[in-house]
């Protein structure tokens, strides 16, 4: 069977798009057009490309369409043959006859890869351009489902000539990155991937900056909504002998007149202390973003308590009136910043997570109990090798990062006890201080985690996936303690 493409070229670009067996492509100006023209001269859905025994056939749609294959008029589906230019407007769409060969599997990002690249995208967009994650869950789907499904998805999103970098975020969990577009184009292709991706696949995507301006927002939204839970955490979890201190606090805190500033990294938990501030109070505050210049700063001078949150981040004219005395007497002004704000008289530090450790695991337990439901796995517990790497770890994302990674090990998690390799790659490898010889096992113990979870378990189809008789697949399994998930 032949492959077959269209070189798009319009005054604007000179882009190939692919022509799929069993899906018209439809060329327009408007939403429904799958291939999207900026040309007046054009209606919604123009004309139409498909493929019928083998061949590429273009099909004007209406009489008055004025399209011309190789400059003779068209008004009927007419066959085409390599070569063919089909001129519609000031557009040439020229027919392409590629190789027949298996298209090669698109490459994808490691985890590592597709964090990093998420936080450049983030810093890159400083919450004046949308930007898109799409998560696409092929859970339950075995290796040549999960490469068709994601060739399917990566092709049809390139389409829409959005240029997305495509990696997995778990081994059964698609994740695409969207940057650069409009944010009306951006919903339309996050709305493609669900119906392109089947009813077998489940699909969330988060938006910035409408769900956050961080990586670890975004994919906290992500997760949250894939798995169906809440997106935030409403009640504090303390171990730590210094948060317990700062949230003690927060009834002599509201009792302050004046402005109070909370500062500390982002998703450390300033937002969770001002909301104790104002429980203590008994009041609802107005929330005011500092990133959007505090527009309804007017509106809430005649409220009894504000939050500013990520203040420094407003001009600095816009701060002097925040901190004024005139304004902020009688009411409760809190402020939420990264930076120090010396402007504040009463300016509290919210330490970052890793200066925390006890918070930490009993932060990772409060998610993983949250997830056990979310993921219908009551018996899932926290092993002592992954509260070793939990503890070690240093949580540049704060508190919101930890609670995607839980959420993510509950998922990924083959055995009902969370172990190290249920976490992502890069936690493993920062706490590990494992010998040789233990990180020999370790990479064993995941060679047939990997294999087990693709077969689903499946010891006689694992050990023709490893290379390996049957016996000896047995036998490590029983070495390394490796025992089916019970449901």
């Amino acid at each position: 069977m032949s492959r077959w493409a269209l070189l798009v070229i319009t005054p604007q670009r000179v882009a190939p798009v692919d022509l799929l067996v069993g899906r018209p492509l439809f060329v327009g100006r408007g939403r429904g057009a799958s291939l999207e023209l900026k040309d007046p001269q054009l209606e919604e859905r123009h004309l139409s490309f498909r493929i019928v025994d083998d061949r590429p056939v273009v099909d004007p749609l209406g009489p008055a369409s004025g399209v011309r294959v190789n400059d003779v008029p068209c008004s009927a589906p007419m066959p085409l043959v390599a070569g063919d230019e089909v001129a519609v407007g000031d557009n040439r769409l020229v027919v392409l006859a590629l190789s027949s060969a298996r298209a090669a599997a698109p490459r994808l990002a490691s985890e590592d890869e597709l964090v990093v690249r998420l936080d450049e995208e983030a810093r890159r967009s400083a919450a004046t351009r949308p930007l898109g994650l799409v998560f696409v869950s092929t859970s339950g789907l075995n290796v040549a489902a999960r490469q068709a499904l994601t060739r399917r998805v990566v092709e049809a999103v390139a389409q829409t000539g959005a240029v997305a970098c495509w990696g997995e975020l778990a081994a059964d969990l698609l994740t695409g990155i969207v940057p650069e577009l409009g944010e009306a184009e951006l919903e339309r292709v996050v709305s493609l991937v669900g119906p392109v991706a089947g009813p077998r696949a489940q699909t969330a995507s988060a938006v910035a900056p409408r769900d956050g301006v961080l990586g670890d927002q975004l994919f906290e939204a992500a997760w949250c909504r894939l798995l169906g839970v809440p997106p935030s955490v409403e009640e504090p979890t303390l171990a730590e002998a210094s948060t317990v201190r700062l949230f003690a606090m927060a009834d002599e805190l509201a009792s302050r007149p004046g402005p109070v500033a909370i500062t500390g990294p982002p998703g450390s938990g300033r937002t969770m202390l001002a909301k104790a501030l104002f429980q203590s109070r008994g009041v609802e505050p107005v929330v005011l973003e500092g990133r959007g210049s505090l527009e309804g700063l007017a509106s809430a001078l005649r409220a009894p308590a504000v939050l500013v949150r990520d203040v420094d981040r407003a001009p600095p004219e816009v701060l002097a009136q925040v901190v004024d005395p005139a304004w902020t007497k009688r009411r409760l002004v809190v402020l939420t910043s990264a930076a120090r704000l010396d402007a504040a008289p009463v300016v509290v530090e919210v330490p970052g997570l890793a200066q925390r450790p006890a918070d930490v695991l009993a932060l990772a337990e409060t998610f993983l109990r949250e997830a056990r439901a979310a993921v219908g796995r009551p018996r899932l517990s926290l092993s002592d090798d992954a509260r070793r790497v939990l503890s070690a770890w240093t949580w540049p994302g704060e508190v919101r990062e930890l609670r995607w990674v839980m959420l993510r090990a509950a998922r990924a998690a083959v055995r009902d006890e969370v172990g190290p390799d249920a976490l992502p790659a890069r936690l493993s490898a920062a706490g590990s201080s494992a010998t040789l010889r233990s990180a020999l096992k370790d990479a064993e113990r995941e060679l047939l985690l990997e294999a087990l979870a693709r077969t689903r378990w499946n010891v006689t189809a694992a050990a023709t996936r490893l290379g390996l008789p049957r016996r000896t697949v047995v036998y490590r399994m029983a070495r390394l303690g490796l025992r089916r998930p019970s449901r």
